[in-house]
């Protein structure tokens, strides 16, 4: 990595809490155009579309599975057989196909122990605090960087692995961000123009539908009609009005970097800078696992005929107090090297965490691992526990959640059941 300056603001050494650590954005990848040609060209790997999984079937005496029922959307039924299978359909969907399948015994398959679908995790994120530095303005290292290699980078205040296990605290990091993008109050043009756009139809062509309607407000776009609403796009229009050339200059840099130049994509956009040196501080972090957090079947159907989920996701008074221990970690850290402080947003900043409880966008926790079968769903190899030949790739089978995208480790984990398979496959 090229030279990078140190920390945040100048004078905030590493401690307790840190501002040293970075978010790095890979490359967007897309498989499809970067590999399909390989995989149609392999003599040992057959790449089947428009086919649905709707049930695994294990052997009647159990140990094993037998064959995949699956369908098309035109309701065609295929059977598929292997020597082994895989499950790697994602954090909800590999726990719906499973709770979807009867085991020998007649309970869901894998739910031997009681655990499967249970301990469902996300993440804990959202502003209580603003941060506000006593060091130049100027100097504030705010939005995103790149590396030598051209990788973007975004700063991120964590709190050291020793103060975490001193204090208990749960893994949780925070970064500088930009106000609230439906407070027209913020008065720059540019967030209200992000905000309009994000409103607007052109929004589902630009970000995806969770990420659209987290950074639009609550409002769903275009069905939100009340005066306190339309007041709103009228101010949002007007800072809009008023910083034309910014936006403008905004709408070609940010639509070329994220939309037109290569595989190099700008992750986000950071537009405000500070005079008085005061940012929101964004934080995310693991949520603790409760085992009463869980999903399950609902009693309608998809297309395919395949149950869909309900979905019970429970934070706690823990999760709660985490986040609030951190603060003070952070809030502590600043005083205490001269550089800042916190401001909390509210005198009761216990009521705004749960106020922003969600479910975020990844899921976790509910193939859960353990050696053991009583205490979870798969082992430590990834199998089902008492099924010889099926395994799970997924984040479903993490005991916790942490605060990072899980991708890195699900692949992790991925390339190591694959070297896994290699040597046992001609058993199976």
């Amino acid at each position: 990595m090229k030279h990078l300056p140190p920390s945040v603001v100048p004078g905030l050494p590493e401690g307790a809490g840190s501002s040293a650590t970075f978010e790095r954005w890979s490359l967007s990848t897309d498989f499809a155009h970067e590999y399909g040609d390989e995989l149609k060209r392999s003599r040992r790997i057959r790449v089947v579309t428009g086919l649905t999984c709707t049930e695994v079937i294990s052997s009647p005496h159990g140990g094993r599975v037998e064959n995949l029922n699956c369908r098309t959307l035109e309701g065609k039924r295929v059977s598929a057989r292997a020597r082994g299978y895989v499950l790697a359909c994602g954090g909800l969907e590999t726990t719906r196909l499973l709770l979807a399948s009867r085991g020998p015994h007649g309970r869901p398959l894998g739910d031997h122990s009681g655990h499967l679908g249970s301990w469902y995790m996300g993440h804990v994120g959202g502003v209580i605090a603003n941060v506000r530095f006593s060091t130049p303005p100027r100097s504030t290292i705010f939005g995103y960087e790149r590396d030598i290699d051209g990788t973007y980078v975004r700063r991120r205040f964590s709190i050291a692995g020793e103060a975490q296990r001193t204090h208990e605290l749960p893994n949780t990091i925070a970064y500088l961000a930009n106000p609230d993008l439906a407070d027209h109050r913020h008065r720059n043009g540019v967030l209200s123009f992000a905000y309009l756009t994000l409103r607007s139809p052109l929004a589902e062509l630009v970000t995806p539908a969770a990420q659209r309607f987290s950074a639009a407000g609550r409002g769903v776009p275009g069905r939100t009609t009340d005066n306190v609403a339309r007041s709103s796009v009228r101010a949002h229009l007007m800072n809009v009005a008023r910083d034309c050339p910014s936006v403008a200059r905004f709408a070609v840099e940010f639509g070329a970097r994220r939309f037109i130049v290569g595989r190099r994509k700008v992750p986000g956009f950071f537009s405000a800078y500070s005079g008085e040196n005061c940012y929101p501080l964004q934080y995310n972090g693991e949520q603790v696992p409760n085992r009463q957090s869980r999903v399950s079947l609902a009693s309608d159907r998809d297309a395919v005929g395949m149950p869909r989920l309900n979905i019970d996701l429970r934070f706690s008074q823990v999760d709660v107090d985490g986040i609030l221990r951190c603060h003070d970690v952070w809030n502590e850290y600043m005083r205490r090297n001269g550089c800042g402080r916190l401001e909390y947003v509210s005198q009761d900043p216990s009521s705004v965490v749960w106020s922003m409880m969600g479910g975020g966008t990844h899921q976790l926790g509910t193939t859960r691992m353990a050696s053991n079968a009583e205490d979870g769903v798969v082992n430590e190899h990834l199998a089902v526990h008492g099924m010889a030949n099926l395994f799970v790739a997924s984040s479903s089978v993490f005991l916790t959640s942490s605060q990072a995208n899980p991708t890195f480790m699900v692949i992790i984990f991925a390339l190591r059941l694959a070297d896994r398979l290699k040597s046992i496959l001609g058993g199976l």
